[in-house]
């Protein structure tokens, strides 16, 4: 029997250099730039294991529910370690939202492995031999980039499974890797300098009894204006970072102890105390002294932030310790309430006193809810009829899946970018001349600009560096492809809008099924690229007239009081919560 030769990462080094047949993991080993590399090799390619939406599902409550039993193992051993007594929610702050990430891109790795194990006999796998150190995260966010655009850390991370399938895989070809676990850090600004010059003047002049404010999702000038009303000066955003701590291997060795059965679970407890990020280990005095010089309220009346719960460590150990203060959350992002599954809005919802969504409400949820609506509001726009361009904005998920969320992951994109294609193709010509296709942002080497011109090598591209609100001032009619903000502000603006997502992966909760079937019934919701391009070549000509009609205005403000709400007093409202 011919031997198969396992790729797990597009690291060219681990793959074979002889000619083999070859098994790659998942489409994320086939990078679009190396096909002179792949394309004419012997190959196959695993399956997804959550393309199976019900394992998704089940995986997604086992998981959450072994989070918590982790986190509640944490709790006690981060006490001991660090000699405190803080709460299990001060850990669920700090930690929480590192843990839920490694415990669900950990679990997936594992999956994969399990899987091509299970159904493939005379697996080999070249693996590379690295520091046990050398991929310890500095903090949360180094351990995302990591986990969501380095080869190289899942690479390590799939060599200590395969390590433990050793029986099944043959492992061969060990070797150091020389590459580098640096990441790029943002060069200073004039904006940044001034803030810095400033935040110190706040401080000192805000009270200890102030309340603190940071990145609130709220526009500059309503920040300010929320922040004199309440008698003190805005901050805006937290500048201050904890500089990067090297793991020390003494204050390594200790265990996570629980009891289990589960050969992913002893998996994974195993090599937390190598993995957990260095701010929490041999940084973590440095969060208290951080905190002594910026002078933040020391009893502050309330904490409240959109964007800091999740990435600004300084910000979460303040939150942590200020438990007695009300911390209140407020959405950032537009799967928010409408989602089946999302595990950021759980993380929220479990250490907030009081959440602010954008309209929607949750009767099951513990914490205090208010629907508020977008904090960030804009305008209404009118509509203008000598707007041209049909503008269909595009996301790109990491090549590796990190969020539990209702949405593709990893290598399903390939088919969300599939649908995009379907969908220009069956446009009519003229319509085509007029479109233009955002890209977004961040590429994670899926090469979606070089994929999209090998095809459609005429149409007007944007990279997505561009302000939307530009765009915005051009745009006829907009086509929203995934569940996200950028279709609810266009919602409130009053931008004539078509919407369409495969539901097999953008699952939508019960309590919005209905709001999105009136969607479908006036066709601004379409659940295939094809019936959405075949409605925009029928209203091409007549778009205000469409968006425009009683039926569709009546939809759009229905839809809008339930999860979308543009609150017009939303300082004042915010005012009211935050004393």
């Amino acid at each position: 029997m011919v031997k198969k030769h396992l790729i797990t990462t597009a690291l060219e080094e681990t793959w074979p250099d002889q000619e083999s047949k070859i098994i790659f993991l998942g489409e994320w080993c086939k990078l679009y730039s190396k096909k002179k590399s792949w394309k004419n090799l012997s190959y196959e390619v695993v399956d997804y294991h959550w393309d199976n939406r019900e394992k998704f599902e089940k995986d997604y409550y086992y998981l959450t529910d072994f989070y918590e039993k982790t986190l509640q193992t944490l709790t006690i051993q981060m006490n001991s370690i660090h000699q405190v007594n803080l709460s299990y929610k001060y850990w669920r702050i700090l930690l929480g939202p590192w843990l839920s990430l490694f415990i669900a891109s950990v679990f997936d790795r594992w999956e994969m492995i399990r899987l091509v194990t299970s159904s493939n006999d005379k697996l080999q796998s070249n693996i590379i031999i690295d520091s046990e150190f050398k991929w310890t995260p500095y903090d949360y966010n180094n351990f995302k980039k990591l986990l969501m655009e380095s080869d190289e850390w899942n690479n390590f991370i799939y060599s200590k499974i395969i390590e433990l399938y050793h029986d099944k895989i043959a492992i061969n070809n060990l070797y150091e890797n020389l590459r580098d676990s640096k990441v790029s850090i943002k060069k200073r600004n004039i904006k940044i300098f001034l803030l810095k010059i400033y935040q110190p003047i706040a401080n000192f002049i805000n009270s200890n009894k102030s309340s603190l404010i940071l990145s609130s999702y709220l526009s500059r000038i309503d920040e300010t204006l929320l922040s004199l009303r309440l008698l003190q000066l805005p901050l805006f955003i937290n500048l201050n970072k904890i500089k990067n701590h090297s793991p020390d291997k003494n204050r390594r060795n200790w265990k996570v102890s629980m009891d289990t059965s589960s050969k992913f679970e002893k998996f994974l407890l195993e090599i937390i105390p190598n993995q957990i990020p260095s701010v929490y280990i041999e940084g973590y005095q440095s969060l208290n002294n951080k905190l002594q010089r910026l002078n933040w309220p020391k009893s502050p009346r309330s904490i409240f932030t959109s964007n800091s719960i999740h990435v600004d460590e300084i910000f979460k150990h303040y939150a942590g310790i200020n438990e007695k203060s009300s911390l209140v959350i407020c959405q950032h992002g537009g799967s928010y309430g409408i989602s089946k599954l999302n595990f950021s809005e759980y993380h929220e919802l479990s250490v907030a006193d009081k959440y602010i969504s954008w309209g929607w409400i949750n009767k099951s949820s513990k914490t205090k809810i208010y629907p508020l609506g977008q904090l960030n509001s804009k305008s209404i726009k009118k509509i203008n009829s000598s707007k041209t361009k049909l503008l269909i904005v595009t996301a790109t998920v990491a090549r590796y899946s990190y969020l539990m969320q209702s949405m593709t992951i990893s290598s399903q994109w390939l088919s969300y970018f599939k649908n995009q294609i379907d969908f220009i193709k069956n446009l009519d010509k003229a319509i085509t001349n007029e479109t233009i296709v955002r890209l977004f942002r961040h590429d994670y080497k899926w090469d979606q600009i070089e994929r999209w011109k090998e095809i459609f090598p005429d149409l007007n591209y944007n990279t997505g560096i561009t302000n939307l609100e530009t765009l915005y001032n051009e745009t006829k009619l907009y086509v929203a492809t995934y569940n996200a903000t950028t279709y609810l502000e266009t919602f409130r603006l009053n931008i004539p809008t078509i919407i369409f997502w495969d539901t097999n992966y953008w699952e939508n909760r019960d309590s919005v099924k209905p709001l999105f079937e009136e969607l479908k019934r006036v066709k601004v919701f379409h659940d295939s690229p094809e019936s959405a391009a075949k409605h925009i070549n029928k209203i091409w000509d007549n778009v205000e007239g469409w968006w425009g009609s009683p039926e569709v205005i009546q939809v759009i403000n229905k839809f809008n009081k339930s999860v979308n709400r543009n609150n017009k007093n939303i300082v004042s409202d915010l005012i009211k919560i935050l004393k």
